[in-house]
């Protein structure tokens, strides 16, 4: 059989969702809570933004295409093939890229997916978000789940990584470049999470994937981005995809360091268990929406682009609800009707 053929064979017998099983793993990927929003290299220029709004600081618009999921589906491919393997495969970390049907070169995006000493592993995409793009380029944050050991249930992890891919010849494929380069993640703070941080760990209206949760016992997320978080559980049961850890670091295509990287930033991928994307007609959106901007956020992005003042849409955000905070500037407000 080739490995191609295993390949597809792997995506196959990929099991259907099951519930989280939360384990601590965090992915380098992002700088951490930071009192400051320093510039990094110059990098590729900001698109012509798509509506006429002001564009928020941590906001690089993209062209209104269709072409994201495309990427979506090929980044899941990808971190479902690799991370899943049998015992009659390679157990090598080095050859399980290839045996997965990719170039070896690959085994740089995401080392997390093959780190395993075990016979077998498998791995399912929980969701993917679209975390930049551009007409030739894209960032894909995956929130995957994957269980391991003898029997494939002998533990379970999460990860949230940030897959980079080009489009070649009019199709989307995985890269192992990274631009503009990601920022370092900053180190874990002492002391464990802040009292604002525990309440919103313990908060069941709150689903936090585990790299998220680290992120807030860590301290990489701050207490007014976590407070916003907090008044938006009050509201409705919020899924969140990203915060600091797995989220490019930069406001994707520019160098520009991203308020998730700093602490001052997270994404929702669903709202009272249904996917945002799915919610454009349904007034739970824009009233989410418009709390986050109440609560004190300063942008607030997602399918829809709420009538008033820090609110925004562009085609990276029809899939998740971006919220941020950027100091200095005034909390979104929607028009009242």
């Amino acid at each position: 059989m080739t490995s191609a053929a295993r390949s597809a064979t792997r995506r196959d017998r990929l099991l259907p969702a099951a519930a989280f099983v939360l384990l601590v793993l965090v992915t380098a990927g992002c700088a951490g809570a930071a009192p400051a929003s320093p510039r990094l290299d110059a990098g590729a220029p900001t698109p012509a933004p798509v509506t006429s709004a002001p564009v928020p600081d941590d906001v690089a618009t993209a062209p209104r295409t269709s072409r994201g999921d495309l990427s979506k589906e090929t980044a899941v491919a990808f971190v479902e093939a690799v991370g899943s393997w049998e015992e009659i495969e390679p157990t090598a970390a080095s050859e399980r890229v290839v045996a997965a049907g990719y170039p070896a070169a690959l085994g740089a995006v995401a080392p997390q997916l093959v780190d395993l000493p075990t016979p077998r592993a498998r791995t399912r995409v929980v969701f993917a978000q679209q975390g930049g793009l551009t007409a030739t380029t894209a960032s894909v944050i995956v929130l995957a789940e994957q269980s391991w050991g003898d029997t494939g249930h002998d533990g379970v992890r999460q990860l949230v990584l940030d897959i980079r891919l080009v489009l070649l010849k009019g199709r989307w494929e995985v890269t192992a470049s990274v631009a503009p380069p990601r920022p370092p993640l900053a180190p874990a703070r002492a002391g464990g999470p802040t009292a604002l941080g525990r309440a919103v760990l313990g908060d069941p209206a709150l689903v936090l994937p585990e790299p998220v949760r680290v992120d807030i016992v860590e301290r990489r997320v701050g207490d007014p981005i976590l407070g916003v978080l907090q008044r938006l559980g009050a509201r409705a049961r919020i899924d969140v995809q990203v915060a600091a850890t797995g989220h490019p670091g930069t406001v994707y295509p520019t160098s520009r360091l991203s308020n998730h990287a700093v602490g001052r930033a997270f994404d929702i991928r669903a709202i009272d268990g249904v996917p945002v994307e799915e919610l454009r007609d349904d007034g739970r959106l824009e009233a989410v929406m418009t709390a986050a901007g109440e609560a004190g956020a300063t942008e607030v992005g997602g399918p829809i682009r709420v009538a008033g003042t820090g609110f925004f849409t562009d085609a990276v955000h029809r899939d998740h609800v971006h919220v941020g905070i950027t100091p200095g500037k005034p909390a979104a407000r929607a028009v009242t009707r």
